[in-house]
């Protein structure tokens, strides 16, 4: 029998004398006491897994004492003492939530049963608890899909700082699910603001500060309205900063005052508005080393960096392609209203050998064409720039060239223009001018 913590209440000295001798005497660590209210507040401690109690106390009967206690602690373990024939008191206070009831009088043997049998009841409903809060939470971690080590290591994360307030920043190659991550993080907070997204290389500079801080009416040129920034809109929330290393360094200065101060001022306002978010934030960058170039603010760079998170590239958790492959290809069928198309041994051998430079989104990308097609064509980006460099004999004309390997980042990206700068190692101002240069803006 395992010892058991158990508040006993018994208002009869002789009686609560008695069966704490008896309780102590198997192992059980007793806390007696004489009222109900004395009862109560011992069981706000969670060190106490069961109560024993008489029904009949000198105040009246156990039963709001019992209601309540089942209402505070749902695992507790309860068993009632009642006089014998009293069983509608029994029957009663099983209603009220007791988990069994003993008739006086009764035997010594009969107490450590009842006690061994309900403590038993008690684990497993903690055990159900334990495992419904799991299931919450791989609920809300769904699109985040994969068993392997590597993954198993960022729900751990994402659950253990989920509860906190702390800026986090997100690293990570393009396409490995960095805007799953901050989404995950958000549902298992307690914050019931809203999640916002801004794409930092996807804001012209000319906009950025408007999209972020807000515009008053007439603040610039077209501003015909009030424009709430994301900052504020996300107020209560959790606001993601996808590719903050594009983010303008006079803005940079900017959000480092607001995550210091917790106050924004909109665009062509002089007035202070405290915003309550937490920031999430994402790069594929090496911000440390764009801070060394002078690229991005060395203090900003500490303030977001207070919890980093990192998501594995797809090479370094190919056990988990089956399952994604079958879970984007449900997704990809159910979008479209097609049948789950048939995946032979050879396709996924092909899908496992398969580097993935462009990760899940890329796998992604195949999945759909396999769905809409019924054949499994791969990228041939990744072939083409992996290719030796041959120069023929009677030279290139390096526009063609430069043009070709555009339109292919660009087609590649799916006209993210951003993923298409990260594919050619090129910035994102560079190839935006690249870009316009041949009319591919």
């Amino acid at each position: 029998m395992t010892p058991c913590p158990i508040v006993l209440l018994e208002d009869d000295d002789a009686q609560r004398s008695l069966l704490t001798t008896l309780l102590e005497e198997a192992g059980h660590r007793v806390k007696a006491v004489a009222t109900a209210d004395q009862a109560a507040t011992a069981l706000e401690s969670p060190d106490w897994q069961l109560l024993l109690t008489d029904w009949k106390l000198a105040e009246g009967d156990a039963g709001p004492l019992i209601r309540d206690a089942r209402t505070r602690r749902p695992t507790l373990g309860i068993i009632v003492v009642t006089a014998y024939g009293s069983i509608a008191h029994a029957v009663e206070a099983v209603q009220l939530g007791a988990d069994d009831y003993l008739a006086k009088p009764f035997q010594r043997q009969a107490l450590m049963l009842a006690i061994d049998k309900v403590s038993r009841a008690r684990q497993l409903r903690e055990s159900n608890e334990r495992l419904s809060a799991q299931l919450a939470q791989q609920e809300q971690l769904v699109d985040l899909v994969g068993h392997s080590a590597p993954m198993q290591k960022v729900y751990r994360r994402i659950e253990r700082i989920s509860q906190a307030s702390a800026t986090v920043l997100i690293h990570g190659e393009s396409g490995t699910g960095k805007e799953l991550a901050a989404r995950a993080l958000h549902k298992l907070s307690p914050r019931t603001g809203p999640f916002v997204a801004v794409n930092c290389g996807a804001i012209p500079d000319s906009l950025a500060e408007s999209e972020l801080f807000g515009a008053e009416k007439g603040a610039f040129t077209g501003a015909h309205q009030t424009l709430v920034g994301k900052l504020e809109a996300a107020s209560g929330g959790t606001l993601f900063l996808d590719e903050i290393g594009e983010l303008p360094l006079n803005l940079q200065t900017r959000l480092l005052r607001v995550l210091q101060e917790g106050k924004i001022t909109r665009l062509g306002s002089h007035k202070e508005r405290a915003v309550d978010l937490r920031v999430v934030a994402a790069t594929h960058k090496d911000l440390a080393k764009a801070v060394a170039e002078g690229e991005f603010r060395e203090d900003l760079y500490y303030r977001l960096n207070v919890i980093p998170l990192t998501l594995p590239p797809l090479r370094a958790r190919r056990e988990d392609i089956p399952a994604l492959v079958r879970c984007l290809m449900a997704r990809t069928c159910q979008r479209h209203g097609l049948p789950e198309p048939a995946l032979d041994k050879a396709q996924l051998k092909t899908l496992m050998d398969h580097s993935w430079p462009g990760n899940v989104r890329e796998l992604a990308n195949a999945v759909e064409r396999l769905v809409l097609l019924d054949e499994l064509e791969l990228n041939p980006l990744q072939a083409k720039t992996r290719q030796e460099a041959l120069l023929p004999s009677e030279g290139i004309q390096w526009e063609v060239v430069e043009q070709r390997y555009l339109k292919a980042a660009l087609e590649r990206a799916e006209g993210n223009r951003s993923e298409a700068a990260r594919l050619l190692g090129l910035g994102y101002k560079a190839f935006l001018y690249r870009a316009e240069k041949y009319g591919l803006g």
